[in-house]
Order: C-alpha cells, then sequence, then structure tokens
C-alpha cells in the first residue's frame, strides 16, 4: 500500500511541476505567427503553332525547377532583401498539383500584403532572367494570396503538457523498477 502511495504522490508531483512550468512558460507556446501564401499557376506563352500537352507537360516539369530554386542558400537571403521580408521569415515552395505551385512565408512577425506582392515580383523577376537565357517563356498566372495569423490554444498545449508529463512518470517508474 505505501508503494502506491509513493507513485501516486511521485506521479502527482510530475503534473504538477509539468503544469507549473508550462504556466510559466506557455506564452512562448500560444505566442502567434503568421503565415502568408501565394497560390499561383505556372504556364507557358501558347502560340497556334504549339502542341498544348507539350506546354503543358513543360510547364508541369519546370514548376519542379523553380522548386529546387528555392532550395538554395542564396535565394531566400535575396528574396528577404528584395521583398523586405522579415529577418525570421522561412520560405517554402511546392507543388499542388501539375502547374499549381503554392509559395509560404512563415514569421514571427506579420506577414503584409505587400510582402507577399514583393515575393511575387521577385520570383517573377527570376523567371524573367531565366526566361531571356534560356529562350523560353515561362510565366505565373491565376495568382492569389492568403494572410493568416496562426494561435495554439493554451488548453491543448496544457493537455500536451498533461500527457507528457503522465508519460515521463511512466518513464521514471520503470527506471526505479530497473534499478
Amino acid at each position: 500500500m505505501k508503494s502506491s502511495y509513493s507513485h501516486f504522490k511521485v506521479l502527482f508531483l510530475l503534473l504538477f511541476l509539468g503544469q507549473l512550468l508550462f504556466a510559466a512558460f506557455g506564452s512562448f507556446y500560444t505566442r502567434p505567427h503568421y503565415e502568408g501564401k501565394i497560390y499561383a499557376t505556372l504556364g507557358v506563352e501558347f502560340f497556334d503553332k504549339n502542341d498544348l500537352h507539350k506546354l503543358n507537360e513543360a510547364a508541369h516539369y519546370f514548376g519542379q525547377t523553380l522548386i529546387g530554386w528555392t532550395k538554395f542558400p542564396h535565394f531566400s537571403q535575396h528574396l528577404k532583401e528584395k521583398a523586405a521580408l522579415p529577418p525570421d521569415a522561412l520560405f517554402k515552395a511546392h507543388m499542388q498539383e501539375r502547374q499549381n505551385i503554392i509559395f509560404t512565408l512563415n514569421s514571427k512577425e506579420p506577414i503584409t500584403s505587400a510582402h507577399l506582392v514583393g515575393t511575387q515580383a521577385f520570383i517573377e523577376s527570376e523567371l524573367h532572367e531565366y526566361n531571356q537565357k534560356a529562350g523560353t517563356r515561362f510565366m505565373l498566372s491565376n495568382v492569389d494570396y492568403e494572410e493568416r495569423e496562426l494561435t495554439r490554444s493554451y488548453t491543448s498545449g496544457a493537455l500536451f503538457v498533461l500527457i507528457l508529463s503522465v508519460l515521463f512518470s511512466f518513464f521514471v517508474f520503470y527506471l526505479r523498477r530497473i534499478f
């Protein structure tokens, strides 16, 4: 009986400490962060003599190339300078389907429509430079923007810490039993 009472005290203490720590540092968890998205379709200029299917295929595969550009270390640095993005802004891109690309900006500071327009202008300038060098005519079309403020709830954080505390308690009990 004494052993289970001891276990209960340890469990209660760890749960209490977990919740106390979360209460002290929960503001870091619930602090809002911001996201901005640019939805775009990558297209190729169409002429009557071109095969539309081949142009769509070219735009699809070039979309993969465009996403590859965003992985270069200098790309984000130049983007932040040209679009006047917050210093902590993270940029990524992925294909939604075929020729549709979603460009995403994340930051602790608000992402404004000016940031999104500046990001689009930078991407289009990179496309223009590529088009001039390669003799192609790729372009972004059907562009749309989305700005969001994302905040995690205090309740979900407290519940998460509660679950972690219980798991940690079982781990402590297991270690005490082994040693």
